[in-house]
């Protein structure tokens, strides 16, 4: 049974068009799975970002603490969180005439991403 207004041989699709269609949902779909692949990554490298982040601004508070004309670098310290080794080390640099001291913390971390480097930065003084 034809449909109504159709004309004779037009009654579906062709085998070609069929194709086109599946061709061009397939590289649709492949662009879904590669944006989902690339936000997976950005979620996890953030994630660890805010951890290393929150680990510098631990140890620049905790040198906060302590007189300037004390500080000292701080030894590579190895910190675990959500079974994910962090290393945080501490630089002290003497900045210009006084007792100002520069303060760089740096976090490093492995994932499945690479290997990746956090520094902050601070100028402690009294």
């Amino acid at each position: 049974m034809d449909r109504p207004g159709a004309r004779r041989g037009e009654a579906g699709f062709t085998l070609v068009e069929l194709l086109v269609a599946a061709t061009l949902a397939s590289v649709g779909f492949l662009g879904l799975a590669a944006l989902h692949a690339n936000a997976i990554r950005t979620t996890a490298v953030g994630r660890n970002m805010n951890v290393a982040t929150a680990l510098a601004s631990q140890q620049i508070e905790a040198l906060r603490r302590t007189p300037a004309s004390a500080l000292e670098d701080v030894d590579a310290q190895t910190v675990t969180v959500d079974h994910k080794q962090f290393t945080r080390a501490a630089t002290i640099t003497a900045v210009g005439p006084g007792t100002a001291k520069q303060v760089s913390v740096h976090v490093t971390w492995s994932d499945a991403f690479g290997n990746h480097d956090y520094a902050l930065v601070s100028v402690i003084g009294q």
